[in-house]
């Protein structure tokens, strides 16, 4: 068999970009199509027929034969059975989609002429002048928001953040003067351990939402809501501890026992955790919902609000100490972003609800197991760059969080040789080791985070000529650098540069994050549901942080305290690299 006649993946034709284009354009169930290349047919031809009855043809070409071959599976396309055919003169792929969009379309064929493809690029339409007039990228592809408006949607990224970063910088010290420091670690378990959870249910279940108020907006509602009732809860767990019997401030000299206080502070961190996963795939599918064909835009401004949101915790721990010296303002200050930030949002991103008649009629029951299923399905299928991806950002994830998570511990315990026992509650009369350990907490939580936010928020802008310049997979290899200086970190008591390798770690983050959307959109067209794959690397980023919090609350009972979480997290990074280096293969110029 020559060359051209052999059997070719369905990639060789682009059935990905064709069928989301027809998707978004057809009202039916796509159940079958089929890619045929015949013997003297023109250089780009489509056939559509919709049962035996031809709909649109160009250019018109003879009745073809249909030989039909062994069937094969292509992992890199989910949800496709793939069935070769070949023979002499004919080179074809039929392929079953099991995903139900409605009832009316029941089998459609298209025709197409074999192309050259590279497995590693994003696939195109052919560029030789004929063009199918059902499936125009113009035509199919979302416009997407004005400017001003796709500013305003992309807002919750902010308060999201703005939550993370309290969690970091405020919450967690804050939990170091309750309770021990396994206990501490395993408390801030609940954070990814959700994530890894919620992420892909969350995704799917955002995906074929029917609600009248769209598919994304009642999740971001909901999550605000629970989040603003934990943080003013929590704000008032001292009161709440005096009254339950707590005693003690912590003082010197003075019986303290405050369980009742340590314990209402873990349900509240518990429900705020729960709270924000609810939000985080939603938001960032809303803004891949509204951005339309400029990903690129849409994926710059929520990294922008992002890094706002950590800019204005670090400045608030900054200016004002630890924030957990202040936490009725704190938790108020975060109570107003987060309703602001969504309820302004909410009301600019005017959805188009789903329609109800078009989906599958399904009990609670059903769209349980009809959620797992997809998740089973989109983790079984997952494409192989996107999987090198997800274990990529899993390795990063695991050793931002081994800092991230023991930041202020770091600076405040093992820089500043500080005592974190009672120093949130001892005032003026904290010994010379408690202030050294509060210095430390708003360094690690003021300073330091405000230089990792502003370098993350300029490299960010910068990040699309680099990637147009050299390409996705040369950044995110190179990225990966500067979070394996946390090794040399880990054992350096020079504050200054401790704080420079902090900053220089957000361009790690700032780049993996921003190309999360863009890659899967380069992957799966810009009219697929991604939400399900959104969610996927999502739970990858939150088992990063789960294992590290695993292995973190061992590490931290060693002689070497909260530096060996922090060395471990640099040479986690370095893993990283090395799987970039060898795995990674994407041709992606442009985000």
């Amino acid at each position: 068999m020559s060359n051209e006649e052999r059997t070719h993946p369905l990639a060789s034709v682009h059935p990905i970009r064709y069928l989301n284009k027809l998707r978004d354009t057809t009202v039916g169930t796509v159940a079958l199509f089929q890619f045929i290349k015949e013997a003297g047919a023109p250089t780009c031809m489509l056939t559509i027929r919709h049962r035996g009855v031809v709909i649109t043809e160009n250019p018109p070409s003879p009745q073809s034969k249909h030989l039909r071959g062994q069937k094969t599976w292509d992992s890199r396309f989910p949800g496709i059975d793939h069935s070769s055919i070949h023979s002499t003169g004919v080179i074809g792929i039929s392929l079953r989609v099991e995903e139900k969009m409605s009832a009316k379309l029941k089998d459609i064929e298209v025709r197409t002429s074999f192309v050259a493809f590279d497995s590693l690029a994003t696939p195109e339409t052919p560029k030789d002048g004929c063009k199918s007039p059902m499936l125009e990228e113009e035509e199919l592809t979302p416009q997407g928001a004005s400017f001003g408006q796709l500013l305003v949607i992309s807002m919750p990224r902010m308060a999201i953040r703005m939550a993370w970063a309290a969690q970091w910088a405020a919450l967690g010290p804050y939990l170091q003067t309750m309770l021990p420091r396994y206990a501490v670690q395993l408390t801030q378990l609940s954070g990814p351990l959700s994530g890894v959870v919620m992420a892909p249910i969350v995704g799917v279940y955002s995906d074929q939402s029917t609600s009248r108020y769209g598919r994304r907006r009642p999740y971001l509602v909901v999550s605000a809501v629970g989040s603003i009732i934990c943080w003013v809860l929590m704000g008032y767990t001292r009161e709440l501890g005096d009254a339950l019997g707590d005693v003690g401030s912590g003082k010197p000299g003075e019986v303290t026992d405050r369980k009742w206080t340590a314990l209402l502070t873990v349900v509240f961190y518990l429900g705020m955790e729960i709270a924000i996963h609810i939000s985080l795939i939603p938001a960032l599918l809303l803004i891949s919902d509204f951005a339309g064909r400029r990903q690129t835009l849409g994926s710059a401004m929520g990294h922008g609000w992002s890094t706002l949101g950590a800019i204005v915790v670090a400045a608030y721990t900054e200016f004002f100490g630890a924030a957990y010296n202040s936490m009725h303002w704190f938790l108020g200050m975060l109570s107003v972003f987060m309703a602001v930030c969504v309820g302004a949002s909410c009301y600019v991103a005017k959805e188009t609800p789903l329609d109800k008649q078009t989906m599958d009629k399904r009990s609670c029951c059903k769209n349980v197991t009809f959620a797992f299923g997809s998740i089973y399905g989109a983790v079984k299928t997952l494409p192989g760059v996107l999987a090198v991806y997800c274990t990529v950002i899993f390795l990063n994830q695991y050793a931002f969080a081994a800092y991230n998570g023991n930041k202020g511990m770091l600076f405040g315990l093992e820089v500043f040789n500080g005592d974190a026992t009672n120093s949130a509650t001892c005032g003026d009369e904290c010994s010379e080791e408690q202030r050294d350990y509060n210095r430390g907490v708003r360094l690690a939580g003021g300073l330091a985070d405000m230089l990792f936010c502003i370098v993350g928020y300029l490299y960010s802008w910068v990040l699309p000529p680099l990637v147009r310049r050299f390409g996705a997979k040369k950044i995110a290899t190179l990225a990966t650098i500067p979070q394996v200086l946390l090794m040399f970190m880990a054992f350096c008591d020079v504050v200054a540069l401790d704080v420079i390798i902090v900053a220089l770690t957000s361009i790690t983050i700032s780049t993996f994050f921003a190309l999360i959307v863009p890659i899967i959109v380069h992957i799966f067209g810009h009219t697929a549901d991604i939400g399900v794959y959104v969610g996927v690397v999502g739970s990858a980023i939150s088992s990063g942080q789960l294992l590290n919090f695993i292995v973190g609350s061992v590490l931290v009972e060693t002689s070497m305290g909260y530096r060996l979480p922090i060395f471990v997290g640099g040479a986690v990074s370095l893993l990283a690299f090395l799987v970039c280096v060898i795995f990674f293969r994407i041709k992606m110029f442009s985000l």
